[in-house]
C-alpha cells in the first residue's frame, strides 16, 4: 500500500528504512532521498515505525514532533 503519495513510498519501503536504522518519519524520507511535501503521511509512517519496532521487541524512541 502506498503511504506517501507525493514521494511514492509504500509499506515495504518504510519497513526497509526502519530496518536500516530510520527511527522517525523524517529519517524514513531521508533514507529514500526525499523530503516531505504535503506531510499527510507523517502520522502513518510514525505508526509504522512504532509497530515495526514493537514487533522486533524494541522500544521506539520518543521523538519531538517534527
Amino acid at each position: 500500500m502506498i503511504i506517501c503519495v507525493c514521494n511514492h513510498i509504500n509499506c515495504k519501503s518504510v519497513r526497509a528504512a526502519v530496518d536500516a536504522g530510520a527511527d522517525s518519519p523524517k529519517a524514513v524520507q531521508a533514507h529514500h532521498g526525499c523530503k516531505f511535501q504535503c506531510g499527510k503521511c507523517r502520522p502513518s509512517i510514525g505508526e509504522m515505525i512504532s509497530d515495526h519496532m514493537y514487533q522486533r521487541g524494541e522500544s521506539p524512541a520518543l521523538v519531538p514532533a517534527e
